[in-house]
């Protein structure tokens, strides 16, 4: 029931506060006690309440067809400006990731590309150098190579020099020079002297003075072998040489290899660094 302004529930229950309309229909229902029947039991005193005007749109507790429409539309907007929000926080937040993760990227292959031509320079610089010191190495091994060459020459041109000598009237003084020199260095008393094959004469016609110098080296020095020095030429030829002497002496046990490409080859040995200087300075 609607309850009219101004009246409250106890109200209607009593026939009194109803107007008189309300009481003579009860009496037409029927009611024995009257208009004075306080049993709100009998369908005949039952309230009736009279039919109130129908309320505006403004009064009703539902909404129209408009308003409900604009209402869904509001909270589609609100959604959809949620959801472009939320959309352009996730592409800003998956944008910085991109951004970090290929600078990182980037970064990483800069890092190993740099890497990777260090070490690619690194095994050029060390090629080169290999490259430089093995043509270092064989610009030096031919020089050490040109420069033996020349050495060699130049004993090759004293080989001819003394085989000239040889040929020439200086070779007997020569050759007695080289007969007191071994016999000195030995010291011997009993010495055979070899010659070269083909010089057995000249050795035998300067061997007396020879042994004369010998024995006056040997007395200043005051040796007491003197009178036991037996100086004497063997008849065995030297072979393959040009000049000079050898002697042997203790049973042939102590020899002196005292011929000219014997005493070149020392010479050249002895003289190496001078000659070294004066050739290629």
């Amino acid at each position: 029931a609607v309850l009219r302004p101004g009246l409250s529930a106890p109200d209607l229950d009593h026939p009194r506060s109803l107007p008189v309309s309300a009481a003579a229909t009860r009496a037409q229902a029927g009611c024995r006690v009257g208009p004075s029947c306080p049993s709100s039991a009998c369908a005949s005193h039952a309230p009736r309440a009279r039919p109130l005007a129908q309320p505006t749109g403004r009064q009703t507790g539902t909404m129209n067809e408009d308003q409900v429409q604009k209402q869904i539309e509001q909270m589609v907007k609100f959604i959809r400006q949620e959801a472009v929000e939320k959309a352009r926080e996730i592409h800003v937040k998956a944008e910085e990731e991109f951004n970090i993760e290929k600078l990182r990227m980037v970064e990483a292959e800069k890092a190993r590309i740099r890497a990777e031509y260090e070490r690619k320079e690194k095994d050029i610089e060390v090629t080169k150098r290999i490259s430089q010191s093995n043509h270092v190495r064989a610009a030096r091994l031919n020089i050490l190579s040109e420069r033996q060459v020349q050495l060699n020459n130049l004993k090759e041109d004293a080989q001819k020099r003394l085989t000239r000598l040889v040929q020439s009237d200086k070779y007997a003084s020569l050759l007695e020079s080289l007969i007191v020199e071994g016999l000195i260095r030995l010291e011997g008393t009993k010495v055979s002297i070899r010659a070269v094959s083909g010089q057995a004469t000249t050795a035998k016609n300067v061997l007396p003075s020879a042994v004369a110098k010998y024995k006056t080296w040997a007395e200043k020095k005051g040796a007491a072998f003197v009178k036991e020095i037996d100086i004497t030429i063997n008849d065995v030829a030297i072979k393959g040489s040009c000049g000079g002497v050898i002697l042997a002496t203790a049973g042939d046990k102590i020899v002196l290899d005292n011929t000219l490409e014997t005493r070149l080859t020392l010479a050249m040995e002895v003289r190496l660094p001078e000659t070294r200087r004066v050739l290629f300075g």
